[in-house]
């Protein structure tokens, strides 16, 4: 009989105090306070990380994060790794909601050799990104790998 692998339960936490206006701050235990807002095109400050901003960053990163897991267990030393990422908000049905996020990774490896298998990591990274897996729009990834 095949044994079932069993899995982890995790849980992170956080908490948000709204302080005037569209403006609030976002606390995690043990992490520096964030102060947050509405994006100005929904009335609130300027200069201010928004939740809008941090759903598109945290798929972003999530990406970046798997990236270099995977790479570090498949021994792909690389040079280096920046990424862009834009996030669509449309009304649809009367709601709004990210209908695409895009992700326009670079990647640098130090010879061509590890180009194919930096390119295959990715790949990969990006299928596993437990973010993007969380979320009902579609996550684009338009990779850029490098050599030097």
């Amino acid at each position: 009989m095949e044994s079932k692998k069993s899995y982890k339960t995790f849980r992170y936490q956080s908490s948000v105090c709204w302080e005037a206006g569209r403006r609030g701050m976002l606390r995690s235990p043990g992490k520096p306070d964030l102060e947050i807002s509405s994006p100005p095109e929904f009335k609130g400050e300027a200069g201010l990380w928004t939740p809008e901003e941090m759903l598109v960053a945290s798929v972003n990163a999530c990406t970046l994060m798997t990236f270099v897991a995977f790479a570090q267990h498949k021994g792909l030393e690389f040079l280096g790794y920046e990424s862009d990422a834009e996030g669509i908000l449309e009304n649809v049905e009367g709601k709004y909601r990210f209908t695409e996020i895009i992700l326009h990774p670079h990647v640098r490896v130090k010879a061509q050799e590890e180009a194919e298998r930096a390119q295959e990591i990715l790949a990969s990274a990006h299928a596993n990104c437990f973010i993007s897996n969380s979320l009902s729009s579609p996550v684009k990834i338009f990779p850029e790998i490098r050599v030097g």
